[in-house]
């Protein structure tokens, strides 16, 4: 993992790169400042959110925040973004450059709906597995929030809340959750 964003970052293979022994830290959560332009709070409508992934959160079940990833910056919205859920944040040092990463699974866009005006993603597989890939932390934006589209089936009376994202097939991004989102995504 360490050697792919590392091979990414330099623009090459992974296969060109000197065999190197690099000591890799992990981290429980990330922290994320972004523009916020209508928030007058801050420095000039700067805004700080805290991205999570631990394996337990509060003494319980692992937390695995979702987050916007920039990934076309000429593109608005979600046009220009994807969705990915973070499964471990870590960095690593080589020839004294610092790279912060993270290990996340994609969701791809499906379309957005046109009674809630919210983005609607799935999770992204080949094959039946979930895609995954490293990043850089600098193609963070902020964390997202993530709705089941839950469907006319009842959930199970002992369904537990932290199974959502691998039980459903298909998610509203919540522009509603607070008003950045709503200016981020559309």
């Amino acid at each position: 993992m360490a050697l792919q964003c590392l091979a990414t970052q330099l623009g090459k293979s992974i296969d060109d790169l000197p065999p190197i022994n690099v000591k890799i830290s992990v981290f429980h959560s990330a922290v994320a400042t972004f523009h916020a332009p209508s928030d007058p709070s801050g420095m000039h409508g700067m805004r700080r959110e805290r991205i999570r992934s631990t394996p337990s959160w509060r003494g319980r079940e692992a937390r695995r925040d979702c987050a916007f990833v920039v990934e076309n910056e000429t593109q608005n919205g979600m046009r220009g973004m994807a969705v990915v859920r973070v499964i471990l944040l870590f960095s690593f040092e080589y020839e004294g450059i610092y790279y912060p990463c993270a290990l996340v699974e994609w969701f791809k866009r499906v379309r957005q709906d046109p009674v809630t005006v919210m983005w609607v993603v799935c999770p992204d597989s080949t094959r039946g597995i979930r895609d995954r890939s490293v990043l850089h932390l600098d193609s963070f934006l902020r964390g997202a929030h993530l709705i089941p589209v839950y469907g006319d089936e009842a959930l199970p009376a002992d369904f537990h809340y932290s199974y959502s994202l691998d039980a459903f097939q298909a998610f509203y991004v919540n522009k509603f959750i607070d008003h950045h989102a709503n200016e981020i995504v559309f």
